[in-house]
């Protein structure tokens, strides 16, 4: 009974299970679906950086912005089409999935600073974005030149979310000074 809590129309669906009757699956998948959807609609108004989600950094940086089917807000990247080593496949899934040992993960389970280590000596948090753009340790530069073929996917997301920022701003900058052209001449 448990399952059907946060579910819209809980009541119903608990009260059909609990007299064993019919239970209207059309309109509960619909609810279900719209309760797993849930953790992506809220991903799309958060930082990874202030709100330390895994759910968040997946959608903002590892995510792909094209819709999958019936439009749930995935696909299969690419990547996994690739001939690529076992462990290159694994480790690049972890990357995505924020299951890796970056310090922004690991200070979780050991403490610490989440700051990138000494041989970058950048100060900044140790995250997917920093590795990603940013970080100047040797050993991370080569990773990012040897595989920059998979690296180039979250970049074309990232140049397409911030291409949609800059036209949503726009508008509303555009709406603004129409605004206040009109109420100037009233």
């Amino acid at each position: 009974m448990y399952a059907f809590n946060g579910l819209q129309g809980s009541a119903m669906f608990k009260e059909k299970m609990l007299r064993a009757t019919q239970v209207p699956m059309q309109e509960f998948i619909c609810f279900l679906r719209f309760r797993h959807l849930k953790v992506w609609r809220e991903a799309n108004f958060s930082c990874p950086r202030a709100i330390n989600k895994k759910a968040v950094t997946y959608r903002k940086w590892c995510g792909s912005s094209e819709s999958g089917p019936r439009g749930f807000p995935f696909s299969i990247p690419s990547y996994l089409y690739k001939d690529l080593d076992k462990h290159v496949l694994r480790n690049f899934s972890r990357f995505r999935l924020r299951a890796h040992h970056l310090r922004v993960e690991s200070c979780k389970w050991h403490g610490g600073s989440s700051i990138c280590d000494n041989k970058c000596e950048c100060g900044e948090v140790q995250d997917e974005k920093h590795v990603h753009f940013f970080c100047k340790c040797a050993e991370v530069c080569e990773l990012r030149m040897r595989y920059r073929d998979l690296f180039e996917e979250c970049l074309r997301l990232c140049v397409h979310l911030l291409l949609r920022a800059l036209n949503l701003f726009l508008s509303w900058l555009f709406i603004t000074v129409s605004l206040i052209l009109r109420s100037m001449h009233s």
